[in-house]
């Protein structure tokens, strides 16, 4: 028998890990729908019990609305704190999580990719968000139409020889010949693509504060090449505007 009910637990105050506060804060249920069943088990000659909530609730801090199931049964009981509770949230976070950015001007590909290793880094899938990170410079240089750069190498004799190079290293070095990033930036990018290498050839996982970094640094070449130039031109349309 299983019974359905609309709102038991509305209004209730829950506390749950915000994904834009980054902390545990109090959220409040704003609809439910809740069910309830019992069924006789004829081998062990007694009913099973359980409840499943499922909840929009809201942080009442940032107000950040998110979706809660709970579900607990008499099988999984702790007789003296009562019965175990297995809670999921939607979208899944913890202390840890990295939250998606909203990013408007970056190109389809790079913005389908970045989701992809943020969810990577989320799901404890290491090894696989370093490749992703490489593949984001990858992508950037692609779509800055950057096909080669000058990389020096020193020869055995110790002289230095410079010459154009069609690899991720020369892509990166070309990014600060075409005037798209500092020559600093470039370098940070380079550590990416040593992260990348090291995911993708030698299959060893980077620790997630080296990919928190990394993510953070690709966040920033996204502001830099797509997000602040498209603001720049905002502002001074509106002000163009204005004169008239």
């Amino acid at each position: 028998m299983i019974k359905y009910i609309v709102d038991k637990t509305k209004d209730k105050n829950l506390k749950v890990i915000c994904q834009t506060c980054k902390n545990t804060t109090k959220h409040k249920v704003l609809n439910s729908a809740n069910e309830e069943g019992e069924a006789f088990m004829p081998e062990e000659g007694y009913n099973y019990y359980w409840q499943n909530d499922y909840e929009i609730i809201q942080c009442l801090g940032c107000e950040t609305i998110s979706f809660r199931s709970e579900h607990s049964n008499s099988e999984d009981m702790d007789y003296e704190e009562g019965p175990y509770i297995v809670e999921h949230i939607f979208p899944q976070r913890n202390k840890d999580t990295w939250h998606i950015k909203n990013y408007y001007n970056v190109p389809h590909n790079l913005r389908r990719i970045y989701r992809e290793t943020i969810d990577c880094y989320n799901a404890e899938c290491l090894t696989l968000c370093g490749a992703g990170t490489r593949a984001l410079v990858e992508g950037i240089c692609k779509e800055s139409g950057i096909l080669d750069g000058e990389v020096k190498k020193t020869k055995p004799d110790g002289t230095i020889e410079i010459k154009r190079s069609k690899d991720l290293q020369g892509k990166i070095n070309g990014l600060f010949e075409k005037g798209k990033l500092t020559e600093q930036n470039a370098e940070i990018l380079h550590e990416h693509r040593f992260l990348g290498n090291t995911s993708i050839h030698e299959l060893s996982a980077p620790s997630k504060d080296e990919l928190s970094l990394a993510i953070e640094i690709i966040e920033n070449v996204f502001d830099t090449l797509y997000e602040i130039p498209q603001k720049a031109l905002e502002l001074k349309h509106k002000r163009m505007l204005k004169k008239k």
